[in-house]
């Protein structure tokens, strides 16, 4: 009588102690399961944070150009943190003497250019890094010019996709057509655009 009460005994100890294992495994597996599915949350998170930083480059650009930005509305009206500009881009803004924010002044290696875009009188800044940069704004510039006349030659010898300072200078015959109109709008489009040739930051 004692052997088989032992027996029984030893039976249902193996059994709890499976019923205790099968969870550990069954854990285990969802976990792996877990780490296997695709995170679109993050890949959206991603996403807009590399849209945030585009808007904050493009911030400290604009505020460098335009000296009049005033920089917490500024940031606001784009829909950006003030203070998460301050942490990413902090060392190319400063305070002036009157605790007013202002993005740092550039070398003299570094000089912003105007183009002229599809609305009349207003033209879009061009950070330029170098001189390489600068001649090509200037070449575009240049086939602009003889656009003008007709002559889309030089234009069609430009790169597509040409961006120098995160700007797109446009060199399709649709788009080029809409500045030239603009431009045409404007009482005197050559001197504008000279003009806008020799700005600097």
């Amino acid at each position: 009588m004692s052997g088989s009460k032992k027996s029984r005994s030893r039976r249902s100890s193996t059994k709890s102690s499976t019923q205790k294992t099968k969870p550990a495994k069954n854990q285990h597996s969802a976990r792996k399961q877990r780490g296997t599915k695709p995170t679109a949350g993050k890949r959206a998170q991603s996403l807009d944070g590399l849209r945030r930083l585009k808007a904050g480059k493009r911030l400290v650009a604009d505020m460098a150009a335009d000296s009049s930005l005033v920089f917490t509305p500024t940031a606001h009206k784009r829909g950006l943190d003030p203070r998460w500009v301050l942490r990413e881009f902090g060392s190319q803004l400063e305070k002036d003497s009157s605790g007013r924010i202002r993005a740092k002044a550039r070398s003299r290696r570094r000089k912003t250019l105007y183009i002229p875009t599809a609305t009349p009188d207003v033209r879009t800044p061009v950070a330029t890094r170098n001189k390489r940069e600068r001649k090509k704004v200037g070449k575009w510039m240049a086939a602009l010019n003889a656009a003008r006349h007709s002559d889309f030659s030089k234009m069609k010898k430009l790169p597509r996709k040409l961006v120098i300072g995160g700007v797109r200078l446009e060199t399709s015959p649709k788009k080029v057509q809409e500045i030239l109109v603009a431009m045409a709008e404007q009482e005197s489009p050559f001197e504008g655009l000279y003009r806008a040739m020799g700005r600097t930051s």
